[in-house]
């Protein structure tokens, strides 16, 4: 339902004794993000890219029914390595795959160029 009103929609917290009136409020506040939008959607997509490639490269192998098994590739970490530490690193990760994982490691090398590591979430 699209109205002329170009305003955004809102969201207005009020005392319970307040509620059943039409009370619009005089100040607005504004939500931020601490985080970019597009880098998150970035990251969202690599990461999912790895979960499709990893079961693909796994396909059929006994150890991948475990979801133990499964190999944990950690964005972050590759994030503060060299390329060659990264292509080690990737390499000892997939040592069990009966697969060849060069081509997965070459194109996961070339889609982390530009990611920005996220800082983790501290708890006071």
């Amino acid at each position: 339902m699209a109205t002329s009103n170009s305003r955004p929609a809102q969201v207005t917290f009020l005392p319970q004794e307040k509620q059943d009136e039409d009370v619009t409020p005089k100040k607005h506040g504004k939500l931020t993000v601490k985080y970019n939008r597009k880098e998150l959607q970035r990251r969202i997509k690599l990461e999912e890219w790895i979960d499709a490639q990893i079961q693909e490269l796994y396909q059929n192998q006994e150890e991948l029914r475990d979801e133990a098994a499964e190999p944990d590739i950690d964005i972050d970490d590759l994030l503060d390595l060299s390329f060659e530490e990264k292509k080690s690193k990737l390499q000892d990760i997939l040592q069990e795959c009966t697969r060849p994982t060069d081509e997965f490691i070459l194109e996961l090398l070339e889609r982390l160029k530009g990611l920005r590591k996220l800082p983790y979430l501290q708890h006071k």
